[in-house]
């Protein structure tokens, strides 16, 4: 690899290669499950998800998304069957975006696929030469950087 080439492949650049490669096969997997037309925006509704259900505002802030973007991807997943907006208990003015059984079905089906995405990807770090967790490691980064 010459000087040129070198610059061109950043950390930054790999890391989002890699979770563009692994959405591509979390998709995959999710269709062979039959759950056709996923698209990669919609992990940024179920990984933020609380189990009782979260405000949009909650959501999108989570997500480091507009209020907006947030609104858009909510409603095309309530058009789906998968979300719904429910009263706050807390707060009737408020509402929850919540997850319908079938949407608690495809985050089960999506959280196994993750589990086995991520041990693959990390057989792939071993063979590569790295010998440690990444999972971890990149967890006690991001927590450092959020201490400091």
């Amino acid at each position: 690899m010459d000087e040129a080439d070198h610059g061109r492949f950043t950390v930054l650049a790999a890391f989002r290669q890699t979770a563009r490669r692994m959405v591509e096969e979390l998709i995959a997997r999710l269709e062979a499950d039959g759950y056709a037309g996923v698209q990669p925006a919609y992990h940024a509704l179920f990984e933020n998800i609380d189990v009782e259900g979260t405000r949009l505002t909650e959501l999108a802030a989570r997500a480091d998304m507009t209020h907006q973007s947030m609104g858009e991807l909510v409603g095309g997943l309530e058009r789906r069957g998968w979300v719904e907006r429910r009263p706050d208990p807390t707060d009737r003015r408020a509402r929850l975006v919540c997850l319908t059984p079938e949407g608690a079905r495809v985050t089960r089906r999506g959280l196994h696929h993750i589990k086995e995405i991520e041990a693959e990807w990390q057989e792939r770090w071993r063979a590569a030469g790295y010998d440690g967790t990444l999972r971890q490691v990149l967890e006690q980064a991001l927590n450092q950087a959020d201490g400091a």
